[in-house]
């Protein structure tokens, strides 16, 4: 109906003076040109929009309908561009996060804290979950950045951007009252007693070359229970039998180190990790502001610090 904005402003400020000299200047055109714009709206619409009277101009039936409706098509954009200038400058929204255990714990909690100083209007959705399920909501735009996870150099879609920066260590750990941290540890100790799974998945090898607790259960001939937990799990984890496989330096900064690695080589694996973000939240200077937030605590709770990478074929085949 309405091709630009002036149609708009040009029709309300018409029916609003009933002068189409006035409304001219109002909306600084001239008055052939705002009679122009008004005759090629009629005839759109097909039909008038104002009755010429010797002191002005009317709105017709026809007019006041289309009138109505360009004053409420106005206040929704301005409405629509107030919100996203507040989004834009930390004034509004929310972002929505996905991370492993244990970094909801850590460096979220820590990242969010930062992040609020400075941004106390905008909300955080912190959800826990696996590298590969961040990923599907990442692709799918049902969240903006997923923390945590081995980085296997897996395909992006192009909307997704990975930045990896840390260096940690994935091991075996339990409770600080679990019998296993008392002496000599073997593979048919640990097999006996239950698991949590945080990454809901004890299957075998995630992608072919990187271990996984399925591989590792698999190896030790496991027949214990396995619970499937997400960050919940924490909780089971340190009041209780249960082992798990989870990186060791970042347990290490829960208050009160209530979780110690079991002391032994099965499941030591050192990966890369970091996060992953969609490019379009990246537009926005509160994202960017959250990611060196999520950055600066991840850096500055563990000593695995590596140079960020940004490769422009990250979108790639990694």
């Amino acid at each position: 109906m309405f091709e630009r904005r002036t149609d708009l402003t040009r029709l309300v400020a018409a029916a609003e003076t009933g002068q189409i000299g006035l409304a001219a200047d109002r909306t600084n055109v001239t008055q052939p040109t705002l009679t122009r714009d008004i005759a090629r709206l009629e005839a759109r619409l097909g039909g008038r929009l104002f009755d010429r009277m010797p002191d002005g101009v009317r709105l017709t039936p026809l007019g006041a309908v289309a009138v109505e409706h360009a004053k409420r098509i106005l206040r929704e954009t301005a409405d629509a561009e107030r919100a996203v200038a507040a989004a834009r400058s930390g004034r509004a929204g929310t972002f929505r996060i996905t991370a492993t255990p244990p970094w909801t714990e850590t460096v979220l909690a820590a990242a969010a804290a930062r992040f609020h100083e400075a941004f106390p209007a905008v909300g955080l959705a912190i959800e826990s979950a696996s590298r590969s399920e961040g990923l599907r909501r990442l692709a799918a735009g049902r969240a903006d950045l997923h923390c945590g996870g081995i980085d296997a150099g897996e395909a992006l879609p192009g909307l997704v951007r990975r930045e990896t920066f840390l260096e940690l260590t994935a091991g075996i750990v339990a409770w600080r009252g679990h019998p296993l941290l008392d002496g000599p540890v073997r593979p048919g100790d640990l097999a006996r007693h239950p698991w949590i799974d945080f990454d809901w998945q004890a299957t075998p090898e995630r992608a072919g070359h990187l271990p996984s607790l399925g591989s590792i259960l698999e190896r030790l001939g496991a027949v214990a229970p396995v619970l499937r937990l997400g960050a919940a799990g924490l909780f089971a984890l340190a009041r209780g039998p249960w082992l798990a496989w989870l990186s060791i330096e970042l347990l290490d900064c829960l208050p009160d180190g209530p979780v110690r690695p079991v002391p032994v080589e099965i499941g030591r694996f050192r990966y890369r990790t970091g996060f992953l973000a969609r490019r379009s939240a990246e537009d926005l200077p509160p994202f960017r502001a959250l990611e060196q937030a999520v950055r600066d605590a991840a850096l500055g709770r563990s000593p695995g610090r590596m140079p960020p990478e940004r490769a422009a074929g990250d979108a790639g085949s990694g």
